[in-house]
């Protein structure tokens, strides 16, 4: 996903332009899905970007009512709002302390038999880490919503055809017109406005002092790394992030100590380096998912040398290269050049 990661984060980060604003997507009762120029011509409901959040709004406000509802309404220390932005669907997560200890407590006697073999770990060793395991983990939450109202509900369900290109899926009466920048991932951006939107309803919540609540992806379309790398810093300050996930400092630190001996190369150097990091993948040394980023931060390094690195990018380019790997070198000349 190297160069989707890029894209998302060149998105994110406002380094492209959302693409496809002011043109739609115009969806019929008989099933049918074509693209046009202009909304005004054409008789039919209008989802865009405003409505859109307005009933992602909605959905949240909704989800955390039941919630306070429901006796679990203390030590509430995570909101999370997932997105899957090509099914799709929208899913929000809370969780309290005492959930968080049920299920460690539950998961205890099982790990102590896996791990009968490893006699070096301590029976707090393994708490400690059932509790890193799942403090974040948002399938393993106590409260899970995902029942949309009825606006979101039809909004979702045509966009869903639209991303899975499946229009003997529509069911709707009217036609719908759709603004096609809600295709280019702009429900992640949503999604981040409706935090900030929330946070009144947020304060409603019996909150611990290291509560976070932030925007998610969901696997398949960014999942973990996407998170930490992107969403969940939009929506909190370091400060916030650090207090509540302690081993991301310690990854932010690691990459920062790393970036340390590569900076002293020269810039043929650094170009060289990081063209080979994107070329041997993501799983092998090197690699900023190491640290739970994405190849974003390859492009952000590459885009720091400044001008006096295309000359070295395009000696890589007439390489024979992935095409990840052309495709974010192409990106940073792009962007040096403008």
């Amino acid at each position: 996903m190297s160069a989707y990661d890029v894209d998302i984060g060149m998105l994110m980060n406002g380094k492209r332009e959302l693409q496809g604003t002011g043109r739609y997507y115009c969806c019929t009762p008989n099933k049918t899905i074509y693209e046009i120029d202009s909304y005004e011509d054409n008789n039919g409901i209008l989802i865009n970007a405003s409505n859109m959040e307005d009933a992602l709004y909605e959905f949240c406000v909704s989800a955390l009512k039941q919630y306070r509802e429901e006796d679990n309404n203390h030590d509430v220390y995570t909101f999370s709002l997932n997105i899957d932005t090509y099914h799709g669907s929208c899913t929000v997560y809370i969780n309290n302390t005492e959930s968080l200890l049920n299920s460690i407590q539950e998961a205890l006697p099982y790990e102590k038999i896996r791990q009968k073999a490893n006699t070096s770990q301590s029976d707090q060793d393994l708490y400690n880490n059932l509790l890193n395991d799942y403090q974040f983990s948002e399938s393993d939450y106590g409260f899970i919503f995902d029942e949309w109202p009825e606006r979101l509900q039809k909004y979702l369900g045509i966009y869903a055809c639209i991303s899975m290109e499946q229009p003997e899926w529509l069911n709707i009466d009217q036609t719908y017109m759709v603004e096609q920048s809600l295709l280019d991932s702009q429900l992640f951006l949503l999604a981040i406005n409706v935090l900030n939107r929330l946070q009144s309803e947020l304060s409603k919540l019996h909150r611990t002092d290291r509560f976070i609540a932030y925007v998610s992806a969901a696997d398949g379309v960014g999942g973990d790394f996407l998170t930490t790398s992107h969403l969940i810093r939009k929506c909190l300050t370091n400060e916030q992030l650090y207090a509540a996930m302690p081993d991301v400092k310690l990854l932010d630190d690691a990459y920062e100590t790393s970036l340390q001996t590569i900076t002293t190369l020269s810039i043929q150097e650094q170009v060289q380096h990081w063209t080979a990091v994107l070329e041997r993948g993501e799983f092998h040394p090197g690699s900023p998912y190491q640290y739970s980023k994405t190849d974003y931060e390859v492009y952000e390094q590459l885009l720091f040398l400044g001008e006096p690195a295309i000359a070295f990018i395009n000696e890589q380019l007439n390489n024979r290269l992935k095409s990840d790997t052309a495709f974010i070198l192409k990106a940073v000349i792009s962007d040096l050049e403008s």
